[in-house]
């Protein structure tokens, strides 16, 4: 069956320079609030067991912009950062000690290296942004928000290259970065009267860690609303989820391209953006009648016309989104929290593969079990998409850190194409960006009391896994507690990092690893 014809462009805003100037549209009516949902993670590490695949080794201004604030020196010993705040919590405090992860490591096992949160944060602590890399001259760079602070790491050593931290706390990040090693995130508005906006865009250079323009968002109705935004980052645009409404502007100087079209016609709403290597609306209709269902469109980045669209069967809506392109789905039954589906969708908007999760010999969580969190559709940990196939970790049987299977689906077919397990081992794969990638599939050996990690791949068709690398025995303690919360292989080199810190690591009473990485 053909997909839908594409529909008219979205309103173009001046200063858009792909499109010519179109009369200003009407005013919107009517929305639907935003309400984002907390979870906390939790988990403690346990269990034993065998490793049988692999070889063990011995055990504010004009049009809302704001010029950017001048930068001042950091804490001693770091490297400079933004510094225009002084109140706790955020920044940094007193110097958190090095640990060196090599010291006594084995024969064979990569280097690595730790770094201790050192970041001041709230009673209720604080959820870690995504993690990005990119090349700064001859270094490759991973950097990450957490809480106000925005730090890069050297990749080969976790030295700081940069801190920067925010007037308020940074409420989204995008998965992606855009061309020029340039991102978009979004903070607070610092007010201390609860209204809890996230409501400021700052531009960030990821190589030096320079701040470029600053927008504030602006609220007309309920169809705008800043209480929760989303960001995607496609190309050289970024769009910003806000509401009902999703606005694009260009990373390079903060113009608007355009803003998204309300669509009457059977009654969607926007969900949620999604970016990378297509900027994708995602899309709720018909809620609460029998015929509800989601939609996802594919919307040109530069001129806000839909190439195409996704409707999904009635009765199931987009929860999220596993890859872009190829486009992969996570589907939920409504009024049945439990029933979920993963769907393979091509380049026209029509389905290939539907792969019901609730049938078969294993038992799957989306999300790796991992919830919400209020966090964006493309956060979902526990799946990763190579060679034209989805492999997805089995929900453990023996408590959350029990040992698992990875099962591969192909996207064609929707059938098995193959499982694998480590026997008494807990697995994960992970998501591939940048310099290293391959065919296949990387997969996290998760790292357990007495059980170094590892992290290995397997072939797309399917086979036995080629070890990437062993980690340390020294990180191992370091690394269990983290519990991957987020994990990402780039450039020849694994990253590790807990999907949320408590708030006691600069108390001395705990302290509390933040990101973790091997390499060879």
């Amino acid at each position: 069956m053909a997909g839908p014809p594409p529909q008219r462009p979205h309103e173009p805003v001046p200063g858009n320079p792909y499109v010519d100037p179109v009369p200003a549209p009407r005013r919107r009516r009517g929305a639907t609030a935003w309400i984002v949902a907390g979870a906390v993670l939790a988990a403690a590490c346990a269990g034993t067991g065998a490793y049988a695949l692999l070889k063990e080794d011995g055990g504010k201004g004009s049009g809302g912009f704001r010029a950017p604030l001048a930068r001042e020196s950091g804490p001693s010993g770091e490297p400079s950062g933004s510094g225009e705040r002084t109140d706790a919590p955020g920044g940094s405090g007193t110097p958190v000690r090095r640990i060196d992860v090599n010291a006594g490591a084995k024969p064979g096992e990569s280097k690595g290296w730790l770094d201790l949160n050192g970041v001041r944060l709230p009673g209720k602590g604080a959820m870690l942004g995504d993690l990005w890399t990119v090349h700064s001259g001859s270094d490759a760079l991973v950097v990450q928000a957490l809480y106000d602070t925005v730090t890069a790491y050297r990749a080969r050593d976790g030295k700081k290259a940069w801190t920067l931290r925010l007037p308020d706390k940074v409420c989204d990040t995008p998965v992606d970065t855009a061309s020029g090693g340039r991102v978009v995130v979004a903070y607070g508005d610092g007010s201390t009267s609860g209204t809890g906006k996230c409501n400021q865009l700052q531009q960030i250079d990821l190589r030096t860690g320079e701040r470029g323009w600053h927008r504030e968002l602006k609220e007309h109705d309920l169809s705008d609303s800043t209480s929760s935004v989303r960001l995607a980052v496609t190309g050289a645009a970024v769009t910003v989820a806000q509401g009902d409404l999703a606005h694009t502007y260009r990373v390079s100087d903060g113009k608007r391209l355009f803003t998204s079209k309300r669509d009457r016609v059977g009654t969607c709403y926007l969900n949620d953006v999604a970016g990378g290597a297509r900027l994708l609306y995602v899309e709720n209709c018909a809620a609460g009648a029998p015929k509800a269902h989601g939609r996802v469109k594919n919307v040109d980045p530069r001129t806000g016309a839909v190439r195409w669209q996704y409707r999904s069967r009635k009765g199931w809506s987009v929860d999220k989104v596993y890859s872009v392109d190829p486009l992969v789905l996570a589907v939920r039954k409504r009024g049945d929290y439990d029933k979920w589906s993963v769907v393979s969708v091509d380049g026209r908007g029509r389905q290939r593969a539907w792969i019901p999760m609730d049938r078969g010999p294993y038992a799957f969580e989306l999300c790796d079990g991992a919830g919400d969190a209020g966090e964006g559709v493309q956060n979902c940990p526990g799946g990763a998409v190579g060679g034209d196939a989805l492999a997805l970790p089995t929900e453990p049987k023996d408590g959350m850190l029990g040992p698992n299977k990875v099962v591969a689906f192909d996207l064609a077919t929707g059938k098995r194409r193959w499982d694998a397990a480590v026997p008494g081992r807990q697995l994960r794969p992970v998501r591939q960006t940048g310099d290293g990638r391959a065919s296949g599939i990387v997969v996290y050996v998760r790292a357990q009391h007495g059980k170094t990690g590892r992290t290995v791949r397997f072939p797309a068709p399917g086979g036995a896994p080629r070890v990437l690398l062993r980690h340390s025995t020294p990180a191992q303690k370091w690394e269990a507690e983290m519990f991957a919360g987020e994990t990402l292989y780039s450039g020849g080199r694994f990253f590790v990092a807990p999907s949320r810190l408590g708030p006691k690591s600069l108390s001395g009473k705990k302290e509390q690893g933040r990101l973790l990485s091997f390499g060879r």
